[in-house]
């Protein structure tokens, strides 16, 4: 039997629903494990209700801002990828969720924010088709912001 390779729109159909599993299986494990909490060794932060909904819904639109930049680097749209960053994660676009913080937790907050300027930065100043060294440094940029994701993640949750 001969297997033809698939077309990159089934590719992302394909990625798309391996995602929603992932997803789910996450979802179906933190709703099942409420015992993982208590083993928890992250430091817990106490946010008031309607602060706790609106960070959670900023913590989603940051992860949102980042696959849209993912993607627009994969489809070579490089100064796209950029202005998105920039838009929507770059310092400035903070709602004041800071206060509530611990000093930590808010210089991991800080980074991320710098971090996506920063490859905001660099998206601008290379050229539509880089060179390897350009990739490099803006896959660079990138690891960055997501750096200070897994760095927060890893070391602080809420209540």
């Amino acid at each position: 039997m001969i297997r033809r390779k698939p077309h990159h729109k089934e590719k992302a159909a394909m990625r798309a629903s391996l995602s929603i599993r992932i997803g789910l299986t996450a979802l179906w494990l933190a709703a099942a494990s409420p015992a993982l909490a208590a083993d928890d060794g992250r430091t817990a932060i106490d946010l008031p209700p309607d602060v706790r909904v609106a960070f959670l819904e900023e913590m989603r639109t940051h992860m949102g801002s980042l696959d849209g930049v993912i993607q627009l680097l994969s489809s070579g749209d490089i100064k796209g990828a950029g202005t998105l960053a920039r838009k929507e994660m770059a310092i400035g676009r903070g709602k004041g969720f800071g206060r509530y913080m611990t000093p930590e937790f808010r210089e991991i907050g800080f980074g991320f924010h710098r971090a996506a300027d920063d490859f905001a930065r660099i998206a601008e100043r290379l050229p539509d088709k880089p060179d390897s060294a350009g990739w490099a440094e803006l896959m660079g940029g990138l690891a960055a912001i997501t750096t200070h994701c897994n760095a927060c993640h890893g070391a602080f949750r809420l209540k």
